[in-house]
């Protein structure tokens, strides 16, 4: 009984063990590992997959409409009342007309049937219908990728702003640290008045609150990186790739040279969906085509008065071999107003093709001149902010032996605040153009 009970717990720990997700202890990744990865874990995009299959299985479901049909019926008929039939005079055993009945009281047959296509053009147009049908769901699958490769991207360098952004608020609570450290001193030496002392106290308290928040959103943000590539909580995720020109700012170099608009899976979906219409205004047209079909019928037919099949006498073959040929008359009249509703189809679907190829033609240019325009505003307010920094060593210097007051030095502040806050709005306007212009050249 001990065993019984030991075994179970141990299965049922092991089952335990095997549906519980596994966590990884940590993992470093760049902006493309990141991107591999969500698509792999990724449910939806595994779900998504499965569209192709069905689209394979329509092209195949398609091709077998040659294969020939076989069928085989049977039918057993009993006549509780048979129909009696006149019998002229002369005929008849007494010479005299009369009423007789001819029919026996069991009707059995079984038949076998087959039906061959020989021509019949709509099914080739059907395969092709069902292929370019598994081509838009592969382009409609790839349009899915390219939203959460977006969703990912964004993900990944919202990670790397919110670390800067923490970053820079660490280094402010370390500068009004100083501050209050600088002030306490001269407070001490009887250089500062008090208010001054206080003030500088509560702006370092205020800073260590900004860095509080700073470092919240940072787990924020890197919790939704971690949901949107489906990783488990417990992973702990480093990012090898940070916010500086050298890393991400090679996204434009190649500019309009590799910008093909029909890259863009909106153009290939359009596209398709063209191929799409012709193929069936054709089989729109074929309707109204003869068909040829080989047909062949083998049956065996039993009459009698009771149920004993084994009275072979009774059996009655026969058979036959033909072609049967199906003319549409009337199917030319129907399809005018389907034939009619596929051209306008045809024309629409042209407009808005060529409406689409000029609208990612002005995205491209337009994302990559904002691109370019952003890395050089980041370029700049980078520099700024260095400058202020710099700017912030000569205050603190001069504040401590006391050439400056706490009312200067709060206004450099003021001024370093603001070229780390425009660094960090050209750092965020450079990620977006740059996923903009990745989308708009069709790389995602």
């Amino acid at each position: 009984m001990i065993k019984r009970i030991l075994l179970a717990v141990l299965i049922l720990n092991s089952f335990l063990g095997f549906s519980q997700e596994p966590t990884q202890g940590s993992v470093e990744l760049g902006l493309q590992q990141a991107v591999d990865l969500g698509l792999k874990n990724r449910y939806d995009v595994q779900s998504h997959k499965y569209n192709v299959d069905l689209s394979q299985s329509e092209i195949a479901k398609s091709k077998k409409e040659w294969i020939p049909e076989v069928s085989s019926t049977g039918s057993v008929i009993y006549n509780t009342q048979i129909q009696q039939a006149y019998i002229p005079p002369g005929f008849s055993p007494t010479g005299q007309p009369a009423l007789f009945p001819f029919s026996p009281d069991n009707h059995t047959s079984f038949s076998l049937e087959l039906n061959q296509p020989i021509f019949k053009p709509g099914i080739g147009t059907d395969v092709k219908i069902a292929k370019n049908n598994a081509a838009i769901s592969q382009e409609k699958i790839r349009a899915d990728e390219d939203i959460i490769k977006e969703q990912i991207t964004l993900a990944y360098f919202n990670v790397t702003l919110k670390e800067l952004q923490h970053k820079i608020a660490t280094n402010e609570e370390m500068r009004f640290k100083e501050y209050a450290d600088l002030a306490e001193g001269k407070f001490k030496a009887g250089s500062l008045i008090e208010t001054d002392n206080m003030k500088a106290k509560l702006d370092y308290e205020n800073a260590k609150v900004e860095t509080q928040k700073a470092k919240q959103n940072y787990g924020l943000a890197l919790a939704k990186l971690k949901y949107q590539m489906n990783v488990s909580d417990n992973t702990e995720v480093k990012l090898s790739e940070s916010l500086d020109s050298s890393s991400f700012g090679k996204l434009n170099e190649k500019a309009l040279a590799d910008a093909n608009i029909e890259k863009r899976t909106e153009i290939k979906q359009l596209m398709l969906k063209q191929e799409g219409i012709k193929l069936e205004l054709d089989k729109t047209k074929q309707a109204a085509i003869p068909t040829v079909s080989l047909v062949a019928n083998f049956t065996e037919h039993f009459q009698y008065s009771n149920f004993d099949y084994s009275l072979g006498q009774w059996w009655t073959p026969y058979s036959f071999v033909g072609m049967q040929f199906k003319i549409p008359i009337t199917s030319n009249f129907k399809n005018q107003d389907n034939i009619h509703e596929k051209n306008i189809q045809l024309t629409q679907n042209e407009l808005d093709l060529k409406q689409k190829k000029a609208d990612v033609s002005y995205e491209i240019l337009k994302s990559s001149t904002e691109v370019s325009n952003a890395q050089q505003n980041m370029q700049v307010t980078k520099n700024n902010y260095e400058l202020s920094q710099k700017i912030y060593g000569y205050q603190k210097q001069q504040f401590g032996l006391g050439g400056r007051q706490y009312g200067d030095v709060l206004e450099t502040e003021r001024s370093l605040r603001q070229s780390e806050q425009s660094y960090l709005q050209a750092v965020y306007d450079y990620l977006v153009a740059s996923v903009n212009y990745q989308k708009a050249i069709g790389n995602f």
